[in-house]
């Protein structure tokens, strides 16, 4: 999973300036992708031998190349660059006014290390650069200095600017239109460890058929030796549900006689308090303690709530959304509707994700409801949900939905999912999605220089990065199990 962030510094350099700054990065370390194929390029094409001699050459070619191609009013040949730096990619991108002005940016992953410290420092590094151009002096930015937050430098140069995105209000507007309580809440709703396990454990459909069971057998007085029945019936484990949470020990006391449920007590202290009071059975008027005793189980407080708003289905949403890398900062939770639905929101590089989940079946009605929170929230792409069957009719309305919002211009994603199994496929696809969308519009200025689409290269940069660095942990594998057989 790749994001991006990017600064803006309004600023208009020419094709001589673009290429001195260029050269100042280059001898700060910042090695430009670009640029070295051009001149490698034409280091051959001139054909002098090597040396001082044929670099001059090559120079000398490159500014006669870039001065022809803007005197013909082409594109500008340094319109801006790639740096690839061991676990990200940094890239800056040279706008034609003042308005659009000079666009830096890192492209990371998971794995990347402080990714927005090498921004700033990349950013610092651009300044100083075009200050060492202007014959400036250099700029003091402290370590771990936002570069939005950066004071405005001596020499005259604006300060870095974080880039808004636009799509980014679709998040807002969803954190906007839900009740100011459940804002608060949010946190606890998505739960620590307790309720990611519990979460887990439901996402079996017998287990959440058995809580059902078990609330309903409970209410009608069986016994339970019939509720450890039907959970062998259903292939569950009572054991596991305990350690999840989900279920609770009690101690059931009945009737000998009539065989009538008497009560349910917490424990087996709570059992030896009543036999030492002496009470006795309502229905035979014996003593408690020669009663039918029984250790028996029932849902917890925590297996209820899940169950009757879905808020598993949604923990379960939040915790592969959070898998993948999105930040807890991008990702807003709205509460359980009378329909047992709920909804999820977060900010994908820019592009706002609306996650509708229900316990249920995919139905016209449900199709409906979550077009209109689409229509609140301006959302990008929906991503329904569900653990029962999607209906034909469910799936037409959305698509139509979808039809009628591209025909006004506003394109929507629709992924419907029956099921978690492969959920977190489907996200990451999705995702992906997203983040390729995002790089082409930063990078796509780019493709006429590099020769091919620069966001095509970014991507598949990052997936040779990840299988050289997999490959090298598996050659390692085999030297560290031989050492082990060893001993």
């Amino acid at each position: 999973m790749l994001f991006i962030q990017s600064t803006s510094l309004a600023l208009t350099l020419d094709e001589g300036e673009r290429l001195r700054l260029l050269d100042s990065l280059a001898a700060r370390g910042h090695a430009p992708l670009i640029r070295s194929a051009r001149r490698r390029f034409f280091q051959l094409l001139v054909e002098r031998g090597a040396g001082a001699e044929s670099a001059a050459s090559a120079e000398e070619l490159e500014h006669v190349c870039a001065a022809q191609q803007g005197s013909k009013g082409q594109a500008p040949y340094a319109p801006g660059e790639l740096f690839c730096a061991g676990d990200c990619v940094l890239f800056l991108v040279f706008g034609g006014s003042a308005e659009e002005g000079v666009c830096a940016g890192i492209v990371y992953s998971v794995e990347t290390a402080g990714p927005l410290a090498k921004l700033d420092r990349f950013c610092r590094d651009v300044r100083e650069s075009l200050i060492d151009s202007k014959g400036g002096s250099p700029i003091d930015i402290k370590e771990g200095e936002g570069v939005a937050e950066a004071s405005e430098p001596p020499s005259g140069l604006p300060s870095w600017q974080m880039r808004g995105r636009g799509l980014r209000q679709g998040l807002a507007r969803f954190i906007a239109i839900q009740p100011a309580e459940h804002v608060r809440a949010g946190a606890a709703i998505r739960g620590g460890r307790e309720l990611a396990r519990a979460s887990e454990l439901m996402e079996e459909h017998p287990v959440r058929m058995f809580l059902r069971r078990a609330q309903e057998m409970r209410r009608e007085g069986y016994t339970p030796r019939r509720l450890f029945a039907e959970a062998g019936a259903l292939g569950v484990s009572v054991e596991k549900m305990l350690d999840a949470g989900l279920l609770e020990p009690e101690v059931r006391v009945s009737c000998r006689k009539s065989g009538h449920a008497l009560f349910d007590l917490p424990s087996p202290d709570s059992l030896a308090a009543i036999t030492i009071s002496r009470a006795k059975c309502s229905q035979c008027a014996a003593p408690v303690a020669d009663e039918v005793i029984e250790e028996t189980v029932n849902p917890t407080r925590l297996a209820v709530s899940l169950l009757e708003d879905g808020r598993w289905l949604t923990n379960r949403v939040y915790r592969i959304v959070r898998s993948l890398g999105i930040p807890e900062s991008e990702i807003a939770t709205g509460p359980a509707t009378p329909h047992g639905e709920s909804y999820l929101s977060a900010d994908v590089c820019g592009n706002s994700f609306l996650f509708v989940t229900r316990d249920g079946d995919l139905t016209p009605a449900f199709c409906r409801r979550a077009a209109e929170i689409v229509e609140e929230t301006e959302a990008a792409h929906l991503v329904v949900v569900i653990t029962g069957s999607a209906e034909d009719e469910g799936r037409l309305r959305l698509y139509e939905f979808a039809w009628r919002r591209a025909r006004d211009g506003r394109d929507l994603g629709i992924t419907i999912i029956e099921g978690l199994g492969g959920a977190r496929a489907h996200f990451k696809r999705a995702f992906e999605s997203a983040v390729q969308r995002e790089l082409s519009r930063n990078l796509f200025t780019l493709d006429a220089a590099l020769g091919f689409s620069a966001s095509n290269f970014v991507l598949d940069w990052f997936k040779s990065v990840k299988a050289s660095g997999s490959t090298s942990r598996e050659a390692d594998a085999p030297a560290r199990v031989g050492v082990g057989s060893r001993r």
